[in-house]
């Protein structure tokens, strides 16, 4: 009665081990690069640095660094706008302009 007590359970663990195995394998993982929401875009307003949400024409907030002092390439990213997704990439984006 113990050998067949203790073959049921080694079936049963084996039969557990292999339904997990296929589980793990065929799970669907969660799509790596999932693009974020844009929370704000960075661009010029009025010769400055500004902030906008993505849905308004006026800025969040304007800030005293004078685009017209930057260096070229800078200029024409804050023309086209730089797409931020949270509030540590906007902080990271206002630093490099010197805020």
């Amino acid at each position: 009665m113990k050998k067949i007590f203790l073959a049921l359970c080694t079936i049963f663990c084996t039969a557990l081990i292999a339904i997990s195995i296929y589980s793990m394998k065929n799970a669907v993982p969660a799509p790596a690069n999932t693009p974020a929401e844009t929370m704000y875009i960075v661009k010029e307003y009025g010769g400055k640095v500004a902030v906008f949400d993505p849905d308004e024409t006026e800025p969040v907030a304007v800030y005293e660094v004078y685009v017209h002092l930057l260096p070229e390439n800078d200029i024409e990213i804050l023309r086209k706008g730089i797409k931020v997704d949270d509030d540590y990439t906007l902080l990271k984006t206002l630093e490099d302009f010197g805020l």
